[in-house]
């Protein structure tokens, strides 16, 4: 009977111990994204948004003045969408595929369009790494 008892604690301390395992990694964050990838962002943030976003990206670039509405802050993204960076959101609204005031009219270009058209930007997936370079250099920038 002891050993019994003994063999069920033992299986009961293993189910708990292997359950108490999957949750922990469960719960371990995404990882973070190639620095090579977020450098490319930055030379592309540098290049294509500077002049409105300004280099600190909060709404301050040399044509910022000039333009109705006035550019975002992209450094409180995360803050005004409940704590979470919105990537998907963000990628559509550089792509052009989400319209807001300033993206996709006279002021702004649709990115996703804009280097499809490029010289050398090569296909459609060239232009997908591009923005998603974009969205990633974004992410580094919250609540900077």
């Amino acid at each position: 009977m002891r050993l019994t008892l003994f063999g069920f604690g033992l299986a009961l301390a293993l189910a708990i111990t292997l359950g108490t395992q999957s949750t922990i990694s469960a719960q371990e964050p995404a990882a973070a994204p190639p620095r090579a990838m977020v450098a490319a962002g930055a030379n592309n943030f540098a290049q294509y948004c500077v002049a409105c976003h300004g280099k600190d990206a909060k709404g301050t670039g040399t044509l910022a003045a000039t333009l109705k509405p006035k550019p975002a802050d992209l450094t409180g993204l995360t803050e005004r969408n409940g704590g979470t960076f919105p990537r998907d959101m963000v990628f559509q609204v550089i792509d052009g595929k989400k319209k807001v005031k300033g993206h996709g009219g006279g002021d702004m270009p649709q990115w996703g369009d804009a280097f499809l058209a490029s010289a050398g930007a090569g296909d459609a997936d060239a232009v997908k790494r591009r923005i998603e370079s974009l969205v990633e250099y974004l992410a580094t920038l919250q609540g900077k």
